[in-house]
């Protein structure tokens, strides 16, 4: 489920939590080269580099970074 907000006529996309933002921007800044914009191989790969507590944490994580990557591509 998506979630979008109406603000004034502007979409916004769905909210994320700042340390979401925050260790998902680290980890793009600390290996963009081993990053891919394929979520399920991100995930994979975040498992060894990220020792987080819970799949949901890390699978929003994983989602970030690969929006972010394909942001990147654009």
């Amino acid at each position: 489920m998506l979630s979008v907000y109406i603000i004034g006529g502007i979409i916004l996309g769905r909210v994320r939590q700042k340390y979401i933002k925050r260790t998902a921007l680290k980890i793009v800044k600390d290996h963009k080269d081993d990053l891919t914009d394929d979520f399920k191989k991100n995930r994979i790969y975040l498992d060894g580099v990220l020792t987080v507590q819970g799949k949901v944490l890390r699978n929003r994580i994983s989602g970030y970074v690969t929006s972010i990557i394909k942001q990147n591509k654009k």
